[in-house]
């Protein structure tokens, strides 16, 4: 039992759910990021928003660093205890408050799980775009810090697109609200969408106002097989010169569609090289024939095939199997590491190529995917062991050099966190850099909410 655990347990009242124990401290020592384990001194899974303010409180008082956490399926290590300290963790915070039709909002707590958000607003006939990979499984307050996108950024945009106002506890424990509830407004700064992806460094969210659609009524899918990659980059540019917009538009190229073809639903034939996942949606008739126009392109652009989804059962295998390329990976590498680099998506087909360069030069091997409709590539450099991954670091840091050189960033949509902030000041540059930091301190002066992330 830790001293500070009993401090918090006394500060907290009765109820509090205190953790110090190490074997239930260990899920907190981790995430998705594949960094490391680093144990916390305890963990707080908060009840409300006091119980926020109380860890602050003590943050403050005894000098103790305090890491908010989400559902820990992060990819970049924001959520790690790297100093130690208080983990915070909202996934108590769980309650779906609001669903508005009237106003087309929802208002919920940050450790309500998307997926469960995404089926009780679409059982009232809405819809609330955001789909990262981990749909399942991630938070919508893990997606508002690290700003998750998905595939169907492509036509609706990012979480932050969905965000209209935030209720977040500061550093100081000030309990603030930000933004409004009308889809419109521009009244004073944007603190919002400044909090919005800052991976809790500037405040911890315990509620938020999300901007909801209409559900569109018909959806369409469509997979086309290329001899190679560069084939099926060619149909994504065709199809946007075309003059359409997918809600997704996913490609693979080879050694991804080779890991993942054995657990897929979904079998990729041999001699394919390349894979185009696209999709479209809408109210009428128009979806099914922007389809067939996409096959058409694909077709143009060198397809060895193109399907189309003919029930919600095989609409459903071609986006598990897309879903299961990096639990795919991790199976059959043990180490691996996704840089979700973003490039204009005419440099798409450079990108991937200069990825599998590096991979040959290093002797690491590679695959890539991701969401070509907008650029986003995660390039996967897989590893058999801790030291090959440690060795294989002058192989990361070319992939992200390669995507700046290009025009690109070194985060798409997994954010900084540990993993990246070295190679941060390569994007943003000196006075942007010094900037950042200025307003760090303006929210968090004695530097104890999440320190050394993103920024260092």
């Amino acid at each position: 039992m830790s001293e500070l655990a009993d401090f918090l347990r006394s500060r907290l009242g009765v109820g509090a759910h205190v953790i110090d124990d190490s074997d239930a401290l260990a899920p907190y020592a981790h995430d998705e990021s594949g960094i490391g384990r680093f144990v916390p001194t305890c963990a707080v899974q908060a009840r409300h928003a006091e119980d926020v303010q109380a860890v602050l409180a003590v943050s403050r008082e005894r000098r103790v660093p305090v890491i908010p956490r989400g559902a820990g399926t992060g990819k970049a290590g924001a959520a790690l205890a790297e100093q130690g300290g208080i983990v915070l963790s909202l996934e108590r915070m769980n309650r779906i408050l609001e669903i508005s039709p009237e106003d087309g909002v929802a208002v919920v707590e940050p450790g309500v799980i998307l997926k469960t958000l995404m089926d009780a607003v679409e059982a009232r006939g809405l819809f609330y775009p955001p789909d990262p990979n981990s749909l399942n499984a991630c938070s919508i307050g893990g997606n508002i810090a690290h700003n998750a996108g998905g595939p169907r950024a492509l036509k609706y945009g990012v979480t932050a697109d969905y965000v209209l106002g935030l209720k977040a506890v500061l550093p100081s424990g000030e309990l603030i609200r930000t933004g409004h509830r009308s889809i419109k407004g521009v009244a004073g700064l944007d603190l919002t969408h400044l909090i919005v992806g800052s991976e809790g460094t500037l405040a911890i969210v315990v509620e938020a106002t999300l901007q909801l659609l209409p559900l569109p009524r018909r959806v369409e899918t469509g997979l086309a097989l290329f001899p190679s990659e560069a084939h099926a980059a060619q149909a994504v540019l065709n199809i946007f010169a075309d003059g359409h917009l997918p809600r997704a538009c996913e490609l693979f190229d080879a050694a991804s569609m080779r890991l993942v073809t054995p657990k897929a639903p979904f079998k990729f034939p041999e001699g394919v090289g390349g894979a185009l996942l696209f999709e479209f949606d809408g109210n009428g008739d128009q979806v099914a024939d922007e389809l067939v126009r996409a096959g058409e392109l694909c077709t143009a652009a060198g397809a060895l095939t193109v399907l189309a989804a003919q029930s919600d059962a095989q609409r459903r295998q071609m986006w598990e199997t897309r879903r299961l390329v990096s639990v795919a990976m991790m199976e059959a590498k043990p180490h691996k590491i996704s840089e979700d680099v973003a490039v204009p998506r005419g440099k798409l087909v450079e990108m991937i190529a200069e990825a599998r360069r590096i991979g040959e030069r290093h002797g690491i091997a590679t695959a890539s995917y991701g969401h070509a409709g907008d650029g986003n590539l995660h390039v996967n450099l897989l590893f058999n062991s801790a030291a090959e991954r440690a060795a294989g670091q002058a192989a990361i840091d070319e992939v992200l050099r390669a995507a700046l050189a290009l025009g690109g960033t070194i985060t798409g949509e997994h954010g900084v966190g540990i993993a990246k902030r070295a190679f941060l000041p390569l994007e943003l540059g000196a006075e942007v850099m010094a900037l950042q930091r200025r307003l760090k301190a303006a929210f968090d002066p004695e530097n104890l909410l999440n320190p050394g992330k993103v920024l260092g």
